[in-house]
């Protein structure tokens, strides 16, 4: 199975069970905060293994970019976030977020990269922020510090297109 077939087809399902398994909270105003321990293979039983890497990957694209849109785009996140509902996940219990590189650990490909900037250009697309739109996420994250090399790298090669 695809990144494209997963992501449209079972992420959601899996995504919605696992978080029914953890010690997921609400932080009023901010979302659901999930702890990074809950990351773990006993809360993720229900997925089956060849989904693993493609649910990392899901989850961890859906963190990277809740993370740029509340960090640089302030004015949007609250429509964002009411729109994706994408959890926080946080070292321990401490509104830290974990970075998303945490989550992909090394299963992103250069194809899995691509599906999900091409998903975030349809999106900026389809939906109209007051500030954030395809350019603007993609400048910032390629300015970003803690922005995973390989999709700045990425990005730089779609916008070339």
């Amino acid at each position: 199975m695809n990144i494209e077939e997963y992501y449209n087809k079972r992420f959601r399902e899996q995504f919605n069970e696992w978080v029914k398994k953890t010690d997921a909270h609400e932080h009023p105003g901010e979302g659901i905060y999930i702890p990074h321990i809950n990351l773990k293979s006993e809360k993720l039983s229900h997925i089956p293994k060849e989904d693993i890497p493609l649910f990392f990957c899901s989850l961890g694209w859906s963190v990277l970019i809740d993370q740029v849109m509340y960090t640089y785009f302030k004015k949007d996140y609250p429509k964002f976030q009411s729109m994706t509902l994408y959890p926080k996940i946080e070292v321990a219990i401490t509104s830290i977020n974990i970075s998303p590189d945490y989550i992909f650990k090394n299963f992103l490909t250069e194809d899995i990269i691509n599906f999900f900037l091409l998903d975030l250009k349809e999106f900026f697309k389809e939906n109209k922020f007051e500030e954030a739109n395809w350019e603007s996420v993609t400048n910032v994250m390629l300015e970003d510090k803690d922005v995973n090399m390989n999709i700045k790298e990425e990005i730089i090669k779609i916008t070339k297109i």
